[in-house]
């Protein structure tokens, strides 16, 4: 595992929610972010066949090598959770040192952990009128926390993955993630 190292190579991240959370789109964010700073990103994703709805997860390779290993983890670096369904089943697979984060609006955890950490992510994209950008806030939490990637890059890929009529909301949710850290 790598986090807290100054040279860290690669980190594995996995995102974990229900259908339509928008967990897959987090984690292609995320990944398109990394390639602009020139890291290798690799991307895999897992959900029910009803899709909305069931437990999905999508992990990423984010890795300064520049061919990664394909991203089947045992255990994963970071674990970002949007709701309790998919937080209870993946929790397992984590390392102690991991870092969690969770949605607090939907996800509760007795656990006690020094490198838990807790957004209301569906309270603030409901202040923003919008509960779709949850995956984003979300995001600029990660963002904030680890520093895995630059705000530039996460808020260029923003920008081309999102369609045009909602892009400001989407940074608004970013920054509303980002600083609430």
């Amino acid at each position: 595992m790598n986090i807290g190292k100054n040279e860290q190579k690669e980190s594995n991240i996995r995102f974990c929610g229900s259908g339509g959370m928008g967990v897959i789109l987090a984690s292609i964010i995320l990944g398109r972010a990394a390639i602009y700073e020139g890291k290798s990103a690799i991307q895999i994703q897992s959900y029910g066949a009803e899709q909305r709805g069931t437990r999905v997860k999508s992990d990423i390779l984010i890795s300064q090598h520049e061919e990664p290993a394909f991203p089947l983890f045992d255990k994963v670096d970071i674990l970002v959770a949007f709701s309790q369904e998919a937080f209870n089943h993946y929790l397992i697979d984590i390392w102690e040192e991991s870092i969690v984060i969770i949605n607090e609006d939907l996800v509760e955890s007795k656990e006690e952990r020094k490198n838990l950490y807790k957004i209301p992510a569906s309270s603030l994209a409901g202040d923003l009128k919008n509960p779709k950008v949850m995956n984003i806030i979300m995001l600029g939490g990660l963002v904030k926390i680890t520093n895995i990637i630059s705000k530039d890059s996460l808020l260029k890929a923003i920008n081309i993955s999102v369609p045009k009529k909602y892009i400001k909301v989407n940074i608004e949710g970013f920054q509303q993630g980002y600083n609430i850290i």
